[in-house]
């Protein structure tokens, strides 16, 4: 069973990062079934998209918290090159972009972020290279790209039935 079109999320340092070979095959595969990947993560963009272009990884757009707090006057850059976002913004910025945005899942190592979702929040774990959605359904990234798009697809189904 293939259910509508999704936007997937998908987090960089912790998920991506962790398992590039993986995720290549992964967003492949969900392109291939007619899904969009956006990747959503807190940034620089411009290092991450040169990351991913490395590994082939293919996405329809590229989030990342750093850079758009950076644009509203946000952020508080140090010279040792560090920074600082208030948390509650930092915190919220990845659930806020999934519901402007209609995303369907977003998939995130971080349980802190989970708590302002509204969208269906997937906690990874890359120990065990799988993640829980809902606190409920688990999407197991040991098997093959296409049947984790199509565990993704059938808990989804499941979710919003």
């Amino acid at each position: 069973m293939k259910i509508k079109h999704l936007k997937i999320g998908l987090d960089f340092h912790g998920v991506i990062n962790t398992h590039p070979s993986y995720f290549k095959d992964f967003t492949q595969a969900a392109t291939s079934r007619g899904h969009e990947i956006y990747i959503i993560t807190g940034g620089p963009a411009d290092k991450i998209a040169c990351f991913l272009r490395g590994w082939g990884i293919c996405y329809q757009d590229l989030f990342a918290i750093l850079d758009y707090y950076a644009t509203k006057g946000e952020v508080t850059f140090f010279q040792d090159g560090s920074f600082h976002v208030d948390d509650k913004l930092w915190n919220t910025a990845k659930a806020r972009f999934c519901k402007k945005y209609d995303i369907d899942i977003h998939i995130d190592d971080s349980k802190i972020y989970g708590q302002s979702f509204s969208t269906p929040y997937c906690c990874y774990n890359s120990q065990r290279n799988e993640c829980t959605v809902n606190d409920k359904y688990i999407i197991n990234f040991k098997l093959p790209a296409e049947e984790s798009i199509i565990q993704l697809e059938h808990i989804l189904a499941n979710i919003k039935n």
